[in-house]
């Protein structure tokens, strides 16, 4: 037996163990009820959907970052007349977004990955192509497609640094996974060199480009009709915007926030913390005030007439504004990157904002791109946090070329959307001649 073939008994039987433990380990994750919960009636609900879909484009995007990827791409194809769509999540996160920003015919979970569920759903829909969006490619989905003679795309493609699928032992099993493929489009010429060279696939690998931008782009052009950038941009002389905050993040920037307050009487923070449930929000305002920093949430300063003075500190308790927060910002950290990688850094790049982060951003190559041009930096200790942003302040010469650079990583990415629907129509038209 190859190596790829012992990968996929491993992987089925993995499968077959995991699944009936899920209901279990769903006690200890909130997370993970919700998308159980969501899957009760699915595959009939599925099912029933057949009749708005046959025939259609069905695209995967597993959580709320990768449907953000993907709506460029159905925009595309809206606008070229092509459909029926569908789209499919695994993650809770991403169909609650997705109910609420539809862009498709049907969007619903993603059956777990069971041999026999995913040959029942492609029977059903008969899709005329299977897209995934940057990197969720369920194998047993695969199979059940290409047996049926589907073409499959990755679009937006990503395959980092730090990605398992590198793992010497795991690549037998992902290339013969990916050579199942009929395109895979990527974000950049080292995600293809990693595709081609480390991973050894054979099917045709093209940078499409990220599309991603371009719908950050869209998001930063909308916000000019937000009033809050504008209200955040009257308030005070000097704004350094903390997004996507996860504690080890804040635990960078408390010791020394209340010494830059002190320091600059006109430099304001706005906090906007990854998850903003109410306790993590009281958390915040808790620790504002155990350091004398003068705090209050978004909502309560909502209310509020004009721009209140005092408050040195606004704790975000609503989700959907970063981007347009990133509009007032004069410097922005970005999060996640103590802990599983860096959130999104194209946000503040799309502003012309220079970009701080912690050290884990091998996930992401915008952020390592922004590193090498000089307009993202990697903080590791309060000290070097404070070293940034004072930098930052003092020299507005260096933080508009920082800003530009920025922006031009964002803005290299133009016209991605339209290159992986190309793609797409590539290997449709290929499926049907």
């Amino acid at each position: 037996m190859s190596r790829a073939a012992a990968a996929w008994s491993a992987y089925r039987a993995a499968v077959r163990l995991a699944l009936p433990l899920l209901p279990a380990a769903a006690m200890m994750s909130p997370k993970l009820g919700r998308g159980l919960a969501g899957r009760r009636g699915l595959l009939p609900r599925l099912r029933d959907a057949a009749p708005l879909v046959r025939g259609g484009v069905w695209l995967h995007a597993t959580s709320v970052g990768e449907y953000e990827q993907a709506r460029p791409i159905l925009r595309r194809l809206r606008e070229l007349g092509v459909g029926p769509l569908a789209v499919t999540h695994f993650s809770p996160s991403g169909r609650e977004y997705a109910a609420s920003h539809p862009e498709a015919d049907v969007h619903d979970y993603l059956p777990l990955d069971r041999p026999a569920d995913m040959r029942e759903l492609v029977a059903a829909w008969k899709p005329r192509a299977l897209v995934f969006v940057k990197y969720d490619c369920w194998p047993n989905l695969v199979v059940a497609a290409g047996d049926a003679g589907v073409p499959i795309l990755l679009l937006s493609g990503a395959l980092p640094p730090g990605s398992l699928r590198r793992h010497p032992l795991l690549r037998p099993f992902y290339r013969d996974l990916f050579d199942r493929f009929a395109r895979l489009g990527v974000g950049s010429a080292a995600d293809r060199d990693r595709f081609v060279t480390e991973l050894g696939v054979s099917a045709p690998v093209v940078v499409s480009g990220d599309t991603r931008a371009e719908q950050v782009l869209l998001r930063y052009d909308a916000a000019a009709a937000d009033p809050l950038p504008a209200r955040l941009a009257s308030w005070g002389d000097e704004r350094l915007v903390l997004g996507s905050t996860w504690p080890p993040d804040e635990a960078l920037w408390w010791p020394v926030l209340p010494e830059l307050l002190r320091e600059r009487p006109g430099l304001r923070v706005v906090l906007v913390p990854h998850e903003p449930t109410p306790g993590r929000v009281a958390d915040l305002l808790a620790a504002a005030t155990r350091r004398g920093v003068p705090a209050a949430a978004l909502s309560n300063w909502d209310d509020a007439p004009g721009t209140p003075t005092g408050i040195r500190l606004l704790v975000v308790d609503r989700v959907g504004v970063l981007a347009g927060i990133y509009r007032a910002a004069t410097a922005a950290y970005v999060g996640g990157s103590f802990t599983t990688g860096v959130h999104s850094t194209l946000e503040p790049a799309a502003a012309a904002v220079p970009v701080g982060f912690g050290p884990r951003i091998a996930n992401a190559e915008e952020a390592v791109a922004l590193t090498e041009l000089g307009a993202g930096t990697v903080l590791r200790d309060p000290a070097g946090a404070a070293a940034w942003l004072r930098r930052q302040l003092d020299d507005p010469g260096a933080r508009r070329r920082a800003g530009e650079a920025a922006r031009g990583v964002v803005e290299a990415q133009r016209g991605a959307a339209a290159r992986s629907v190309d793609l797409l129509l590539a290997a449709m038209a290929e499926r049907h001649s």
